[in-house]
């Protein structure tokens, strides 16, 4: 169930940075970008967690649903059309709830994430609107990661950790070339601290997953020990799944984070370019 069409997740070191990032991004909704809904993720000094309510989703499994099953039941009559719009509109209803308990999922991950004193901003919106609000938040120190719901969580911060990584190449091979080491720095700096943030996701990733698998098979054994062999079937296929699914999910999690740790490695032993190595500029010759 897609929960929107593209997920922005900006982290920020402080609850002050987060909300100088949200006044951009309204800045930049007021300007340009109308259909995105963000709102602010924290965490207290104490540990404890800031209440945040998920933004409804907009009713377009409402209007849609209303819309074909009217048309649909039109077929049959005037009394089939009123038909076929209740259940139309109920079948969408129940679908845009589905979207907003998705959302809710999905800040909750972002908040347990969080260290203490921590904050995030996270935007939903459409795939054309993220490239303008991501370039108001390049103005900051936030770590902006994509979700994309339709993907797997494990999948997308395997496409964040190979965009990164690569990144980080083409900067190095700028680094030969020559070219502003200020502005090479900076966005160093910008790529170690998304590196950092990627791995933390990532052994979160893998210690929920771990909880989870070991969960599920409990219950399954304790349901394979109370069910008679005749009706067993079912729950083996389940099992069998299960292990198949989390062997995928860990292998995906692990190539990324040793990924992200190999690059941070490297970035730590790179050399630093001084200002002595800078290349004059014509009115510095």
């Amino acid at each position: 169930m897609r929960i929107t069409n593209e997920v922005l997740i900006s982290f920020f070191d402080s609850n002050e940075a987060a909300l100088q990032g949200l006044r951009l991004i309204a800045q930049e909704r007021d300007r340009h970008v109308r259909r995105t809904q963000a709102l602010l993720v924290s965490r207290n000094a104490d540990g404890s967690r800031s209440p945040v309510e998920p933004p409804e989703a907009w009713p377009v499994g409402g209007v849609l649903g209303a819309g074909v099953g009217g048309l649909l039941g039109s077929l049959a009559g005037e009394s089939g059309a009123v038909v076929g719009l209740i259940l139309g509109l109920s079948v969408g209803f129940f679908l845009d709830l589905w979207r907003t308990v998705a959302r809710a999922d999905l800040l909750d991950l972002v908040q347990d994430g969080l260290a203490p004193g921590q904050a995030a901003v996270v935007v939903f919106g459409r795939r054309s609107s993220a490239a303008s609000i991501e370039r108001a938040l390049d103005t900051t120190d936030a770590v902006t990661v994509h979700r994309f719901p339709g993907n797997a969580l494990e999948d997308d911060l395997a496409r964040e950790a190979r965009e990164t990584v690569a990144a980080l190449g083409r900067l190095g091979a700028a680094d030969d070339a020559g070219g502003e080491i200020n502005d090479r720095e900076r966005r160093i700096e910008a790529a170690r601290r998304k590196l950092s943030v990627l791995g933390s996701i990532a052994d979160r990733l893998m210690w929920l997953e771990r909880l989870q698998f070991g969960f599920e098979t409990g219950v399954l054994n304790r349901e394979l020990r109370e069910t008679p062999p005749w009706r067993s079937r079912r729950l083996r296929r389940r099992a069998v799944h299960a292990r198949a699914s989390h062997r995928r999910t860990m292998s995906v999690l692990e190539a990324s984070s040793a990924r992200v740790r190999a690059a941070e490695a490297l970035v730590v032993a790179a050399p630093r370019p001084s200002s002595a190595d800078r290349p004059l500029r014509s009115d510095e010759r």
